[in-house]
């Protein structure tokens, strides 16, 4: 058996305008922090052009990598303030299928 496929977890969070520079500093607080946790591969924060939309993207070597790094507490904590103060959360994870 292989190693195991690399997983990029989605976050799209929709958000008040007024709430997205807080909302957008957490969530980079929380990959910051997700950098540091084994089996990390890169983040990046994504946000729309009328500060509606966040979008977080982070790539895992696997997805037990992945479900580790959703039990630290600062994660925890970043993503529950994020769905509390969003009008929409949306989640995938997504397996790599080819290069």
């Amino acid at each position: 058996m292989g190693d195991p496929a690399p997983i990029i977890s989605l976050h799209i969070f929709t958000v008040e305008p007024e709430d997205f520079a807080r909302l957008a500093e957490r969530a980079t607080e929380a990959l910051r922090k997700a950098a540091t946790l084994p089996g990390f591969v890169s983040v990046n924060v994504f946000g729309n052009a009328p500060r509606t939309k966040l979008l977080l993207t982070s790539e895992w070597r696997s997805e037990h990598a992945w479900s580790q790094a959703e039990w630290d507490a600062v994660i925890a904590e970043v993503l529950t303030d994020l769905v509390e103060n969003s009008r929409d959360h949306e989640f995938e994870l997504y397996s790599h299928i080819a290069p």
